[in-house]
């Protein structure tokens, strides 16, 4: 079945009057738009299955984030040997956009991607962000397609992958992944959690902010932090960039008037990580 842009009249603008209401819903969250996408899209292209990827070149393998459809080897979170993809032919081709209509008829019987995946039918476009591939945006299907994937259909894939790119490139962490809840100190946490825990404990700075409030200590002043640092132009980087994302974090709160900070509404959240860090250096602001 042929995407019905491209062959109802004037169909176009009530298209996009709905897949508008789905990617620009502002109470809807980007992994939740991109399942709607795919559920819409999927029936659109008359195909069963969808699917956004991170690709690892260093690594050669595919991690699908986003999945639409029941397929035993298309489950979020599965990574998977690139070579054994139909991806791998995606991001390797100029264009970046790669469509079969009939896989078997058009030879990709013996190919390992076939072999592993059983597809009939695939519509795949690469994603870059900045210039950089981050994986691939495909609808695919168990059988061939009735009739050939046009150029039209192309480049409605393509559009969407331009709307995944730029939502990538608004948010500090991947919007689309995944949470899945884990256990820290006893508490249960999402992986976006981990996430932002693990951005604020990387560097050094922010790692001495945090663990300068662990233990008797709830606050302190920005002065004493720029002693123990004794770094050039740590006042700076303090005002400019430490104290303003862990207070957008909520692990701090910080005083411009007083110029000191304090725990935030989520140290706790951080605390057992803090306190574990401490246990392996006593670099902390008298």
């Amino acid at each position: 079945m042929t995407h019905s842009i491209c062959t109802s009249e004037g169909g176009e603008l009530r298209y996009f009057q709905r897949l508008w209401r789905t990617l620009l819903a502002p109470n809807l969250d980007p992994r939740t738009k991109l399942e709607q996408l795919f559920e819409q899209e999927t029936a659109e292209f008359g195909l069963d299955h969808a699917f956004l990827s991170h690709i690892d070149l260093e690594n050669e393998t595919e991690r699908f984030e986003v999945t639409h459809g029941s397929h035993a080897a298309l489950e979020p979170g599965a990574t998977v040997p690139l070579s054994k993809t139909y991806c791998r032919k995606t991001i390797a081709d100029p264009e970046g956009t790669v469509a079969v209509s009939d896989a078997v008829a058009e030879g990709w019987e013996d190919d390992p991607a076939y072999e592993a995946f059983e597809l009939g039918s695939y519509l795949g476009t690469t994603v870059s962000v900045e210039d950089h591939l981050y994986g691939t945006l495909c609808f695919v299907g168990a059988a061939a397609r009735d009739e050939p994937i046009c150029d039209e259909e192309k480049a409605i894939v393509e559009m969407h992958s331009q709307w995944v790119a730029y939502t990538l490139d608004r948010f500090a962490r991947p919007p689309f992944r995944e949470t899945r809840p884990d256990v820290i100190g006893g508490r249960p946490v999402s992986s976006d959690e981990i996430d932002s825990m693990m951005d604020a404990l990387r560097v050094r700075t922010r790692r001495v902010i945090l663990m300068s409030l662990s233990g008797d200590t709830t606050e302190i002043s920005v002065e004493a932090l720029e002693r123990h640092l004794n770094l050039e132009n740590a006042r700076m980087r303090l005002h400019h960039s430490d104290l303003p994302r862990l207070a957008s974090a909520g692990y701090i709160e910080w005083d411009d008037e007083s110029d000191t900070i304090s725990t935030g509404p989520k140290f706790s959240e951080v605390e057992p990580l803090v306190q574990l860090l401490t246990e392996y250096d006593s670099a902390v602001p008298e």
